[in-house]
């Protein structure tokens, strides 16, 4: 490995590190499991578990106060996303099938 290729490891493994929680802090017990993905995940898995689960499960119990928490945590990781130039992206690429 050369010292381009050990500098742009290093400055992946330092976004690593600085990619938000996946995981927001919570009030309370949750009264069901939420699996949120992970940081190597694509951005579209993070967008997919948004729509299909978080928004649905806001909508069945707007009562509960630690959903848009976890809402709002998925917004502030695709907006970090969003600018980290492409070279510099260490998770897992789009793709069609998620």
């Amino acid at each position: 490995m050369d010292e381009a290729q050990r500098a742009a490891a290093r400055r992946k493994a330092d976004l690593c590190l600085q990619h938000p929680d996946e995981t927001p802090e919570l009030v309370g017990c949750l009264p069901y499991l939420v699996h949120p993905p992970s940081k190597l995940s694509a951005t579209a898995r993070w967008n997919d578990f948004r729509d299909r689960t978080l928004l649905p499960m806001i909508r069945h119990r707007p009562e509960d106060v630690n959903l848009p928490r976890f809402l709002e945590q998925v917004e502030i990781i695709l907006a970090w996303r969003e600018g980290v130039v492409p070279e510099d992206r260490f998770w897992k690429a789009d793709s069609a099938g998620l």
